[in-house]
């Protein structure tokens, strides 16, 4: 026969006490991250102006755009250089107005740009396929070098960049000019 394993009431407590102390990091690594989460959980793109003022469609998505988009922008770490630590006030990913604390190099000063839809301050006039240059391989819509410090991503999964995308369209557009970057010799 087999002998019966006794249960204690310490025994019946650790999992909760396991479970509980989880969900505790957890929350605190969300609330850590409260200043830099980018504030979306999905949404509709706008009207790219050629489809009867329905919304655009993204490479290989539908109208909506799912809620990962944030998740993915969140997890890459974008909102720690392209938005300021109140950004229910100055907007989500509306750029920085500090440098971005670090050390780059001799010279190097690096400020985060605007990566809104507004369309004199932001990426508002940037196609999807400018953005995804930026994102995957580093270069601006001008076919220029972004900093070296901007890490891109060439290995970005087509779901993951239309994720991406369609979270940036639907960001309130804002005006915010930030400073631009030094990056010698790149850009001095």
């Amino acid at each position: 026969m087999f002998a019966k394993e006794r249960v204690t009431p310490t025994m019946r407590v650790l999992p909760v006490i396991a479970t509980l102390s989880l969900a505790a990091l957890a929350l605190a690594a969300v609330g850590a991250l409260g200043g830099c989460g980018s504030g979306s959980t999905g949404g509709t793109l706008p009207s790219n102006g050629d489809d009867g003022g329905n919304p655009g469609q993204l490479p290989g998505g539908n109208d909506n755009f799912p809620p990962t988009g944030n998740s993915y922008v969140d997890a890459r770490r974008c909102p720690a250089c392209h938005q300021t630590q109140n950004p229910q006030t100055d907007g989500f990913m509306s750029g920085t107005v500090d440098p971005i604390a670090g050390s780059f190099g001799q010279g190097v000063k690096l400020y985060g740009p605007n990566l809104t839809p507004d369309p004199t301050t932001g990426i508002g006039n940037w196609d999807d396929q400018q953005i995804t240059n930026a994102i995957m391989n580093g270069i601006d819509a001008q076919g220029e070098r972004l900093c070296p410090q901007m890490q891109h991503f060439p290995d970005m999964q087509p779901d993951e960049l239309s994720s991406i995308l369609g979270y940036l369209h639907s960001l309130t557009p804002v005006v915010h000019q930030s400073a631009t970057s030094s990056c010698p010799p790149l850009k001095p």
